[in-house]
């Protein structure tokens, strides 16, 4: 047979040679793998695609941080003045009195004419040992929560924490409330708890703006952003004007009895005392200063020892500690109206 004929008999090969030679391997049954070319390529497409995501990551984070630099420069700017010059006179108040309780003052015709419980201020409760420096205070004031020390020493009358609607975030709430530690809204209660201006006026201190500096990943970049917003559409402007409005300071120094001190040395962690000192007899250090003046009204030191009365035996223990740290504070607060020589306040029982 001619040579022309045979060719005309054999299949022509479609397309191209070497996907003909992977259909011609497949059904001799051998396995096809990509040449060691292909897979330096893919890893060089790889490799780029992912500088050329990293380098655009890495710019919006840059964006996004810069952008609320600005944003909070503005803020401080506005409200740094107010607020600075304020937190540094009250600092220096309280670690004054945690390093030297100092002399006794009870300027009580002072108090008799400008009687600070009728008044809008501040107040702050913390152990001696937490409030040794400004690094100190600045850090356990976002903890200090109001007690039955203010209860029963001031004569504002203040809403009931849980009466409002419940919340979530200050947003949720009417013009001039907030959402309280309850999660219910609230006018601002008197005293004004530090607490709230310390954690909200955090956002204007050099330590907030480093951490943002230092952040290097999207996720907490956002986090920032987050919590930047979050403050100045919820407590800024409503912490600067309780700031501006408030009179006087009300501190409050917890010592720690030597007892609990042993104990929480021996922690790991150092344990958690403000509890443990509030819900045992203790000696506490009051002290209250005119804002206008810096005149000190009062500066005493006595004891906190309250005696629970008509407990039911079966009653639960975390009830009973919250109940006892409560008649402890309450009895305090009557060791400072009787010192400030307020007849009614032996009428008042401790709880």
């Amino acid at each position: 047979m001619p040579a022309s004929a045979d060719k005309e008999q054999k299949p022509r090969a479609r397309g191209l040679s070497s996907i003909e030679q992977i259909r011609e391997g497949r059904a001799e049954g051998k396995a096809w793998l990509p040449k060691p070319k292909f897979w330096a390529y893919a890893g060089l497409i790889l490799a780029i695609s992912f500088i050329l995501h990293w380098k655009w990551s890495d710019s919006e984070i840059e964006h996004t941080k810069q952008k609320l630099l600005a944003d909070q420069r503005g803020v401080a700017a506005e409200l740094g003045p107010r607020w600075f010059p304020l937190r540094e006179r009250i600092e220096g108040w309280v670690t004054g009195l945690a390093k030297n309780p100092g002399p006794e003052v009870i300027d009580k015709e002072a108090l008799r004419k400008w009687d600070f419980r009728t008044r809008p201020g501040l107040y702050l409760r913390l152990l001696v040992e937490d409030a040794q420096t400004p690094e100190d205070v600045r850090k356990g004031a976002r903890d200090s929560l109001r007690d039955g020390f203010t209860a029963c020493l001031m004569r504002v009358p203040n809403a009931i924490a849980t009466e409002g609607k419940e919340c979530k975030r200050t947003r949720d709430c009417p013009a001039r409330e907030f959402c309280n530690e309850q999660d219910h809204c609230s006018r601002p209660a008197q005293p004004f708890n530090l607490r709230v201006a310390y954690r909200t006026m955090h956002i204007l201190s050099d330590e907030w703006v480093r951490d943002v500096q230092a952040s290097d990943s999207e996720l907490r970049t956002r986090l920032y952003v987050t919590n930047f917003d979050d403050a100045v559409h919820d407590d800024l402007r409503l912490a600067a004007e309780l700031l501006q409005q408030a009179e006087y300071l009300l501190v409050v120094l917890d010592e720690t009895p030597k007892a609990l001190a042993a104990q929480a040395a021996g922690k790991p962690d150092g344990g958690d005392l403000t509890d443990a000192v509030q819900g045992v007899p203790h000696a506490a250090r009051v002290g209250v200063f005119r804002l206008s003046d810096g005149k000190v009204l009062l500066r005493i030191r006595r004891d906190a020892g309250g005696e629970l009365i008509g407990i039911a035996p079966q009653a639960d223990s975390e009830v009973l500690a919250a109940r006892q740290r409560q008649a402890n504070s309450c009895a305090l607060a009557l060791a400072v109206r009787d010192a400030m020589g307020d007849t009614g306040a032996a009428a008042v029982p401790p709880m």
